[in-house]
């Protein structure tokens, strides 16, 4: 089974994640649902911290006695962190703070000293080249969470139901990768060891607080900003155009890897007649047009999304989302810097563009949180905007790409979304807030505008072509990659 079989559990572990959103949202309210989204935020933190680089230690490792202090070290550092973890309830109860965020966090603190042990064991697993084994194990892991959810929201647990799904989703993984691994090594570091850890465990918990803080700081300053219902129908809006974006970003990322790896190896663009620049232009014509029909579409019909698959109380939460699909528009160039800039030898600017975008997106966020969650939204939006100017300087400047057909895609999509903005005020609405009529207009509307929008394309694609009829796109790529 291999890569595919983990690629394969990935995408089945999202669609079970949201499954059981969508039962949360029908069972919960959005102040509950707030409560836990920022309870589980604040975990995820610690955990983050317990975590350190214990994973990459091991594979790392050339002794089995290393394997086996990563397993102690891991265990260590969980519980360390966890006393922090009590220190904070404590202080929270002294300041009388929600006594549900307190509840709720007290029962995932076993999270933080496990999920340093799984990640061990997924390091020695890895380690083995046993990916099939991890693949089962995280499907295992994700349908037990699922089935716990659900049943115990069933029974009305309410709040207590996520954090014990949760729970018995990293029971069943540390099980299953200990099984699987057949054994657990815990040894005492030695003095000299630790200190050689700790130092290679730095600079890897460095990156992994950034990556966290960039994407939890919005769910985390909300939360202290704004109740937890307003917590919950941000959260939830997020999920919502998340998913999405992952529907789009995970496909387009191989896809954008392969198209352009092989045209950058000189056997196959020979073959193939085609460079890495004409590659890189017909993989983002490809991504920016697919992507935008289906985030346009999402954004126009965000009410129908909403109202069909959270309720009619999470309402508030649609225009949340239709913000946040449009912002997803201007961040698809990064399916095309990812793989384009390092196979130039140009790993860098990855590196300095997601620097510049979370300062914009930090500096958007700032300014708009005193203004309520929509206006955040649509800082998020503003942000996006801002950063797609840099992006699309550096693939011409620094790869290569040609101004014009960079451009085209952005104009031709923002022409085609128009006109489904204008078919989809002109389309008759309706009412239904579920149940199979719902589906049924909301199908008939999200098909008529996808039709829309393809029409739309190939008919200012067609005029484009009769108003150039010799000219190539080849004859663009007059830049030399430096």
């Amino acid at each position: 089974m291999g890569a595919g079989g983990l690629a394969f559990a990935r995408i089945a572990a999202q669609a079970m994640q949201f499954g059981l959103f969508l039962y949360t949202a029908r069972v919960l309210s959005t102040a509950d649902f707030g409560v836990f989204s920022l309870a589980y935020t604040i975990i995820v933190g610690l955990t983050v911290l317990a975590e350190a680089g214990w994973r990459e230690w091991v594979l790392c490792a050339r002794d089995p006695r290393q394997i086996d202090e990563a397993g102690g070290a891991a265990l260590i550092t969980g519980a360390v962190i966890v006393l922090a973890g009590l220190g904070l309830l404590a202080a929270g109860r002294l300041l009388a703070i929600n006594p549900a965020l307190i509840m709720v966090g007290g029962l995932l603190l076993p999270w933080i000293v496990a999920r340093p042990l799984v990640c061990v064991q997924m390091g020695v697993l890895t380690r083995a080249a046993r990916l099939s084994h991890i693949a089962v194990v995280q499907t295992a892991c994700e349908l037990a969470g699922l089935i716990t959810g659900v049943a115990l929201l069933h029974r009305g647990a309410g709040l207590a139901a996520l954090a014990w799904a949760k729970l018995a989703l990293l029971g069943v993984e540390l099980a299953g990768y200990t099984i699987a691994a057949r054994r657990l090594g815990l040894a005492l570091p030695r003095r000299d060891a630790m200190r050689h850890m700790a130092r290679f465990s730095l600079h890897i918990t460095s990156a992994r607080v950034l990556t966290y803080w960039q994407g939890n700081m919005t769910t985390l300053v909300i939360g202290a900003a704004f109740p937890p219902a307003l917590v919950g129908l941000y959260r939830a809006a997020m999920r919502l155009a998340g998913m999405a974006q992952e529907v789009i970003r995970e496909p387009a990322r191989m896809v954008g890897w392969s198209w352009l790896r092989t045209a950058h190896d000189p056997d196959h663009a020979a073959t193939a007649g085609l460079g890495l620049q004409a590659a890189a232009h017909r993989f983002l014509d490809l991504a920016i047009t697919v992507g935008s029909g289906l985030l346009v579409v999402l954004a126009l019909e965000s009410d129908s999304v909403v109202r069909l698959l959270l309720g009619a109380r999470w309402g508030d939460a649609a225009v949340l989302v239709a913000l946040l699909a449009l912002g997803t528009v201007a961040r698809l160039p990064q399916a095309l810097a990812e793989p384009l800039f390092p196979l130039l030898g140009k790993a860098w600017l990855t590196r300095h563009l997601a620097l510049l975008t979370a300062g914009a997106g930090l500096a958007c966020f700032m300014i708009a949180l005193p203004f309520g969650l929509t206006m955040v939204a649509l800082a998020d939006m503003v942000a996006a905007l801002l950063m797609l100017g840099p992006m699309l300087a550096y693939l011409v400047d620094e790869g290569g790409l040609a101004p014009g057909l960079v451009m085209r895609p952005f104009v031709l999509a923002a022409l085609s979304g128009l006109g489904c903005a204008a078919l989809a005020w002109i389309l008759p609405v309706h009412t239904a807030a579920g149940g199979v009529l719902a589906l049924a207009v909301l199908a008939r509307d999200a098909l008529a505008l996808i039709a829309a929008y393809a029409a739309l394309q190939l008919a200012l694609r067609r005029a484009i072509t009769a108003a150039q009829p010799f000219r190539s796109p080849l004859i663009f790529f007059r830049k030399t990659v430096r």
